[in-house]
């Protein structure tokens, strides 16, 4: 149903339930408090959506099938990184619905997006734009020119802004449409302007390296009690320990050791909110942790708040 959404989130898993029709989770890997924010749109066939988010981050997601999502940063920070690739301010993201892809950016992030149902864009589209559009979402990262991207980032802020003060309604087909067209219209525009600094396709090392981290992190989740070393997880994904240390370098900006943490901590947190209240040793036990002094410092450290007032707060 067509409507407008604004949420504010303290917690990774409470940012991944916001938007709508989409697969996404989130692993906090920078310290302190999360401040993030989701501004959401929906119109009869498309999405326009503004995400903010303060920490060092990885996000893995998957947009709604039959969709197709155009993003774009309002703003990131350096090194930002779309499948291990960088994600700089003139960087155009074009996304297939129902495949997985990873961001993760080391710091403040601003991300404004668009989605798009397939239907509607066989309808409203020619049979030379469609082509167009098909090679860009074969390429899945551009490389705008800055001027095509100022407009692009300009024309989504000006219809959620008009959308959010309430000057256009979301369920009103003039609005609804007005708003498709004009960033269709941009879109298209922006992709006529900038053919010649497409980005080329992730070398093969990086896509090799990208996978070794997606398994890496499925044998770390498989089983969060009992950590890996480095030394085994090498040898579990026959790789050697260098190449595993490159490739999380690479793609996440940490460590296999820091994501493992995160990822213990993660849950930890997720327990504590969700389910029936249990003794914070029991808990510290349960995840692998030494001691329940142990695992509250580091929780304390991660989250900037004791596990003891995220139990209290549930």
């Amino acid at each position: 149903m067509p409507g407008i959404a604004r949420y504010q989130a303290n917690d990774s898993d409470e940012l991944a339930r916001a938007l709508s029709g989409w697969s996404q989770s989130y692993t906090q890997l920078g310290r302190g408090r999360l401040q993030a924010e989701l501004l959401h749109v929906q119109l009869p066939e498309a999405t326009l959506f503004y995400e903010h988010s303060n920490l060092h981050l990885r996000e893995n997601m998957a947009p709604p099938a039959g969709q197709i999502v155009v993003g774009i940063p309002l703003r990131a920070c350096a090194d930002s990184r779309f499948n291990g690739q960088p994600l700089q301010d003139d960087t155009l993201l074009v996304l297939p619905g129902g495949e997985e892809m990873e961001i993760c950016a080391p710091g403040e992030i601003h991300m404004l997006g668009l989605g798009l149902s397939r239907t509607m864009l066989d309808r409203l589209l020619g049979a030379q734009e469609q082509e167009r559009f098909e090679r860009a979402l074969q390429q899945r990262r551009l490389r705008l020119s800055h001027h095509a991207a100022a407009h692009l980032r300009q024309n989504l802020t000006d219809s959620l802004g008009a959308f959010f003060r309430a000057s256009w309604c979301p369920d009103d087909p003039a609005h609804a449409g007005a708003a498709i067209h004009s960033a269709l219209s941009c879109l298209l525009q922006a992709l006529d302007d900038s053919p010649e600094t497409s980005v080329a396709k992730a070398p093969r090392s990086l896509e090799q390296h990208r996978r070794l981290v997606l398994a890496a992190v499925e044998r770390m989740q498989a089983d969060l009690a009992q950590p890996l070393s480095l030394v085994d997880l090498s040898r579990q994904l026959n790789t050697s320990q260098r190449t595993l240390q490159y490739s999380f370098r690479q793609l996440c900006q940490a460590t296999p050791q820091q994501v493992q943490l995160a990822l213990r901590l993660s849950e930890a947190r997720r327990r504590l909110k969700l389910e029936a209240p249990q003794s914070i040793t029991h808990l510290a036990l349960d995840l692998g942790f030494a001691s329940s002094s142990h695992f509250s410092a580091l929780y304390k450290r991660l989250f900037d708040e004791q596990p003891s007032l995220t139990l209290r707060r549930r």
